[in-house]
């Protein structure tokens, strides 16, 4: 390599090597991040740009953030089109094949967003064989067999239940059961889950008489409770109902034909998320 060659070399690297750890300007002399781009090639040479100047740059802050049409930018990917909300310009445009008018972008459990028509989620649960409640004073809870699977996230939970006596039961007008029902974490288990928000952590719901031998007497109980699933993962919550009062003097084989089960068209267990 000649003199003349290495000196050319040298120079170059010295070059490279400011170019490296300093501020890089393309259509600009007067770079004010890391890497800035003038689309217009109309910024002034030296202090900041004007908004309809900037409106066409490019920046890389130091902090790796990137701003379209901002100069500072202050997360990752900062966007201004330098709109109003009189006059509002478009910043972002997504044609990944599922485009279409009045779609939301929606992300999934990893954060991948796509176009989805905006709908209410819902989740509805899975109904199972109910249990006979007698009318009787009893502070347990009992499981129906009845769940709903929970995502991660805030959900307001929407229980409807049916309440029927058993075939043959007779009831005086003073007699009277009133019963609760509420969601458990496991099908062993019959405590109120954790994870129920707030003190409205039961669906309530009553049958009275009187009701004449061979009869049949309904009465619809329906209400929300809020459940947070924490856990990170998918839950199953199960319906568990009882903590029940009895008011008259009912015979003891008098009860609540399969409360909470399958067998009733109008029992219902949903969720929506709210968060």
């Amino acid at each position: 390599m000649t003199l003349l060659k290495l000196k050319h070399f040298a120079a170059s690297f010295i070059f490279m090597s400011t170019s490296m750890f300093g501020q890089v300007g393309i259509n600009t002399a007067n770079p004010l991040g890391t890497f800035h781009v003038d689309g217009g090639k109309n910024n002034p040479t030296s202090g900041s740009p004007s908004t309809t100047q900037l409106s066409d740059d490019f920046i890389v802050a130091k902090t790796g953030n990137v701003g379209f049409g901002v100069l500072s930018p202050s997360v990752k990917v900062d966007i201004s089109t330098s709109g109003t909300a009189a006059s509002p310009l478009p910043g972002i445009k997504i044609n990944d094949g599922l485009q279409g008018k009045n779609k939301v972008l929606t992300s999934d459990e990893n954060g991948i967003g796509t176009w989805k028509r905006q709908s209410l989620e819902l989740v509805v649960g899975t109904m199972g064989n109910g249990y006979n409640l007698p009318f009787l004073y009893d502070y347990n809870y009992h499981q129906t067999g009845s769940n709903i699977v929970l995502p991660p996230g805030k959900w307001l939970v929407t229980v409807n239940l049916l309440s029927v006596n058993n075939n043959n039961s007779v009831l005086n007008s003073d007699d009277y059961i009133w019963f609760r029902s509420t969601f458990s974490d496991s099908q062993f288990f019959t405590d109120k889950s954790a994870d129920i928000q707030g003190s409205a952590d039961k669906v309530s719901g009553m049958l009275q008489g009187p009701v004449p031998s061979g009869a049949l007497k309904y009465n619809i109980a329906n209400g929300q409770v809020l459940i947070n699933n924490s856990s990170g993962i998918s839950k199953t919550y199960w319906l568990i109902v009882g903590n029940s009062e009895v008011i008259g003097t009912p015979s003891s084989s008098v009860y609540l034909d399969r409360l909470g089960g399958a067998n009733w068209g109008e029992n219902m267990i949903s969720a929506v998320p709210i968060q």
